[in-house]
């Protein structure tokens, strides 16, 4: 009884090793390449509308700095305008949180 215990423990939710920042970066990058990089990436249709609404300079949200995590989860879960939503199929709940994670890294200063 105690061995099926110790392996019940082991499969809980919160038993794994917590991800390093470093590790929920590359993480949350591939979620963004995968699921995100076909419209969001350089030459990307949301990239190309958000330019239109917003300006050249907000359209790669890999760039942007004034993202916040509710409003990327919810548009990512409710849609907005052309961008339909996903669902927790499409990107599950710990992808989203990595690719928010992702998305609100600092950035590198840009060189003058």
């Amino acid at each position: 009884m105690a061995g099926v215990l110790a392996l019940l423990a082991c499969a809980a939710p919160g038993a794994q090793a917590a991800e390093s920042p470093a590790q929920v970066q590359a993480r949350g990058l591939a979620a963004f390449v995968h699921r995100c990089g076909m419209c969001h990436r350089e030459g990307g249709t949301g990239t190309y509308i958000l330019a239109r609404r917003l300006g050249a300079e907000q359209s790669l949200l890999e760039k942007r700095t004034d993202l916040q995590p509710l409003y990327v989860r919810t548009v990512v879960r409710w849609g907005l305008q052309n961008m339909p939503r996903l669902s927790r199929v499409e990107v599950p709940d710990a992808d989203l949180d990595a690719i928010i994670s992702y998305l609100l890294a600092p950035k590198p200063a840009a060189k003058p």
